[in-house]
């Protein structure tokens, strides 16, 4: 493989890290993380909660949508990615979906 190949594939690895801590922490939201366990019309999600800093949220299925970057570059969520976003503290039964982590979600069923 060509240098130019390599110089790609480094930079593409580099876009997927997940650069969690340049965002400035929201007062009124709650980080959560989780897997998607269906896919809704209308770009809509059904995610089950697997850690979030309010212990109530853990085992929730929640209502997930696409927040505004994701949306706009038609970034594709599919059943049992993992997925990080927040829930605000006025509605918790809805989340946005910010970042579909690269790896699968390792389900033992």
């Amino acid at each position: 493989m060509g240098k130019v190949q390599e110089h790609k594939r480094a930079a593409k690895a580099k876009r997927q890290e997940d650069r969690g801590g340049a965002t400035e922490k929201r007062v009124d939201a709650f980080e959560i993380e989780g897997v998607v366990e269906e896919c809704l019309p209308n770009t809509m999600f059904r995610v089950n909660v697997t850690s979030s800093p309010v212990p109530q949220l853990v085992g929730q299925n929640l209502l997930g949508t696409l927040a505004g970057k994701m949306r706009l570059f038609r970034i594709r969520v599919l059943p049992g990615d993992m997925v990080k976003g927040y829930v605000s503290k006025y509605d918790l039964k809805k989340c946005k979906i910010t970042y579909r982590s690269v790896q699968k979600a390792l389900h033992s069923n």
